[in-house]
């Protein structure tokens, strides 16, 4: 191969990385989810940044989908008092809904997130940053005492307050 073959090659390789970089940050630029917990309520969505759910440790069992038990310190917020502090009112038949990243749903009610100490957002677990299904600062619903491990929900992006359960 010769001198100007190799200039050749060289420089498509540099256009094709130039073009993968221009892609990479509009597609990321693209992301609608945004940086933090999307809470949607009355017509209204509120974003929460995942630093300003960094507030509180708080620490518990909480249940595996095995039934065992395991203890973990978390830092974060109560979902209650986030609700609070946005203006977001619930009653205890309000259906709230957490989402998460990959499309997973876990129901909860009113009453359990209003009972204190019983339903957290968390950001952090055991010292390490809870991730976001690209490897980026994520959210975990953490629901204490409960035996329905699948509410634990991994990947936390949205919180919808709906309606009274039923209504």
């Amino acid at each position: 191969m010769n001198k100007k073959s190799k200039l050749i090659i060289a420089a498509i390789a540099v256009v094709m990385l130039i073009a993968v970089v221009i892609l990479a940050v509009v597609v990321r630029g693209n992301n609608k989810a945004g940086p933090g917990l999307i809470i949607q309520a009355g017509g209204k969505t509120v974003t929460v940044s995942w630093e300003d759910i960094n507030q509180t440790f708080f620490t518990g069992e909480i249940v595996n989908g095995k039934g065992e038990l395991s203890s973990h310190e978390y830092r974060g917020t109560e979902l209650f008092a986030l609700f609070e502090a946005k203006g977001i009112e619930i009653r205890e038949d309000t259906k709230i809904t957490a989402g998460s990243e990959d499309n997973y749903t876990a129901e909860l009610t009113g009453a359990e997130v209003m009972e204190e100490g019983k339903v957290y957002a968390a950001v952090v677990c055991d010292d390490e940053m809870i991730g976001n299904i690209d490897g980026g600062q994520g959210g975990q619903l953490v629901v204490y005492g409960d035996p329905n491990a699948k509410r634990q929900v991994r990947y936390l992006k949205t919180i919808t307050v709906g309606d009274p359960a039923g209504k």
